[in-house]
């Protein structure tokens, strides 16, 4: 399956000489939907909004609201997942190379496909194509078992013991369901053919106890106060005011989230993961004039798809595991 992504910035499409793609933290995104040169980068992320208000079990009716951001924003979890998109190369590739401004660089990747679940599974990342309805309720939770599977061998070799991976994966599986849909609205076209790319910086089990990594941030208010300071999981954390002429210029996060009545964004972080994992071949085509003829070029003459056999199917017979727990793999979102 050949993916392409158009890129602002010349220094960060050529990453992928390297093999290097960078994906961007949701919860900035969320945020503060990126306004870009590309016609569908602005799609806000309604569905996982509501995923995120169950986890935090917060009861909101609006994004902003105060209390549901703390939550969001001390938690182990979710300031820690990255996303990327690529578009799946079709007769329309043309046209949605035309949504772009003159001035992005384009790559793409030859994804190999698992066989079983249909994903690119990589180490704290894997990749699945889009599912495009007219709401998410025509899918159904317990049947998205391809993703589930997807999840669980993207983070597996990080946890000692199995049974610490239940957290995780139920929480990715939550949350990676809302990502790979799309709702048809007045601004889908069947152009887009998304593939999506989701990444973690998974909480490890040390002793028993859960750690996390602290992330660097900036918090911009409506009120043009900006803050700077360590986001440290489950703490509330402090942060520095820019404006050193206050005379207490250090506020906790739950003090800044109130005075400024939730209107914040913050600064997005990127995860670089290594494409080559479940690619075999990818490249830094140029620019939109580059990208056209490549992609005339692969219409005219397009590879076929490439299968690995990364996960398996197995059939056990119930009566011989009679001590094994089975433990649920999401949580049921009412969207």
């Amino acid at each position: 399956m050949i993916i392409i992504r158009g890129i602002k910035g010349e220094q960060y499409a050529r990453k992928i000489k390297k093999g290097i793609v960078d994906c961007r933290d949701i919860l900035s995104a969320v945020l503060k939907p990126p306004i870009t040169g590309y016609e569908y980068s602005d799609y806000y992320e309604k569905n996982l909004v509501k995923a995120l208000a169950y986890f935090t079990r917060e009861k909101i009716t609006e994004l902003n609201e105060p209390s549901f951001l703390y939550s969001l924003l001390i938690d182990f979890y979710i300031p820690y997942i990255y996303i990327t998109y690529f578009h799946v190369l079709n007769d329309n590739s043309l046209e949605w190379l035309e949504k772009f401004d003159d001035d992005y660089q384009f790559i793409a990747v030859n994804v190999k496909i698992d066989k079983l679940t249909q994903t690119a599974i990589g180490k704290e990342f894997f990749g699945a194509k889009m599912s495009y309805v007219d709401s998410i309720n025509q899918l159904n939770q317990e049947r998205a078992t391809n993703i589930y599977i997807a999840n669980m061998c993207a983070i597996e070799d990080l946890f000692f013991d199995k049974l610490d991976m239940n957290e995780a994966v139920q929480i990715y599986n939550t949350l990676s369901f809302p990502l790979l849909c799309r709702e048809m609205d007045e601004k889908f076209t069947d152009i887009e053919n998304e593939f999506r790319i989701i990444a973690y910086d998974c909480p490890k089990i040390m002793n028993g106890i859960r750690q996390q990594i602290s992330r660097r941030t900036s918090i911009s208010g409506e009120s043009g106060n900006k803050y700077k300071g360590i986001l440290k999981p489950g703490q509330d954390s402090m942060f520095t005011n820019d404006l050193k002429i206050l005379s207490n210029p250090q506020k906790s996060l739950r003090e800044i989230l109130d005075e400024e009545q939730g209107m914040i964004t913050i600064d997005s972080i990127f995860k670089e993961i290594n494409i080559s994992e479940i690619s075999c071949g990818h490249k830094y085509l140029g620019n939109k004039i580059d990208c056209e003829k490549y992609i005339k070029e692969m219409i005219k003459c397009k590879p076929k798809d490439i299968y690995v056999y990364r996960t398996i199917a197995k059939d056990y017979k119930l009566d011989d595991i009679v001590n094994e727990i089975f433990l649920p793999g999401y949580q049921k979102v009412e969207y």
